[in-house]
């Protein structure tokens, strides 16, 4: 498959995801693949890049900015495989407009209200509403994105916006700072598409003073038990050193009075 995102930094890629079938005739993913991404201009296909694919059978590459502009204002990206030896031709193309995702928040608002803007250019070059787009809001966590709410989902209105309420009891940072992030998902006409904004209505996260403090149920035992134990071992170790040595003593003892005697 092919697809278009459009991230919060406003960079724009374009990634297919490739996929062959093995012995077994179950598809997995097609390895070092050569992926030839293109865009329509004047009605032809101008190369972009040249990508293999990776071990999950991905090749993505960054796309320009400014794309070429069709009559009805949308841009064409197409992926081929061609000539490959190891891989049959394939070809599979997107066609897409071009939205801003915006997003409007208050930190001192305390209903931790997010209001986000979806708009396209017109052939006039304004902005246009857009309505009814699928809005779906996240919260960024360390490994990837979490649902702010199990219905997070809103649907832009006549002006093209959609407003969220994040719950009070997301946890953040020591600061309470957590990032929020609003994201239109393989929407027909748009593609992927997300922007994202950082504020103050996280649960601000208690630093311990003693991460790791010394207790039974801890990983570190007490001071005063391990001082036992040390003593304890030590103790037993040395009583094991004593008898040795006496052992030896006896039978150095004992090889002397035998020497003596044959003497």
């Amino acid at each position: 498959g092919l697809s278009y995102y459009k991230k919060a930094d406003m960079s724009k890629t374009a990634v297919a995801v490739i996929t062959a079938k093995n012995k077994d005739g179950k598809f997995v993913p097609a390895k070092n693949a050569r992926v030839n991404f293109y865009v329509i201009h004047d009605k032809e296909q101008a190369l972009l890049k040249s990508v293999n694919t990776d071990n999950k059978g991905l090749a993505v590459i960054e796309l320009q900015k400014s794309l070429p502009l069709g009559e009805d204002l949308s841009f064409t990206i197409v992926a081929k495989i061609e000539n490959d030896k190891l891989y049959e031709d394939a070809e599979e193309q997107v066609h897409y407009k071009d939205a801003n995702l915006t997003l409007n928040l208050n930190p001192h608002d305390t209903t931790h209200l997010v209001t986000a803007k979806v708009t396209e250019i017109g052939k006039d070059g304004k902005e246009i509403s857009v309505k009814g787009a699928e809005l779906k809001f996240y919260v960024q966590r360390l490994f990837g994105m979490m649902p702010a709410a199990e219905e997070n989902t809103i649907s832009t209105d006549e002006k093209g916006e959609a407003s969220f309420a994040f719950p009070k009891n997301i946890p953040g940072d020591s600061a309470g700072v957590i990032t929020v992030a609003a994201r239109m998902e393989d929407n027909e006409l748009f593609g992927n598409v997300e922007n994202k904004a950082t504020t103050s209505w996280g649960t601000a996260l208690a630093i311990e003073k003693d991460p790791f403090p010394r207790a039974l149920w801890e990983p570190y035992a007490p001071l005063p038990l391990v001082i036992i134990l040390a003593m304890i071992f030590g103790g037993v170790w040395c009583t094991y050193f004593f008898i040795f040595f006496q052992l030896r003593k006896i039978k150095k003892e004992g090889q002397q009075i035998i020497n003596n005697s044959t003497l």
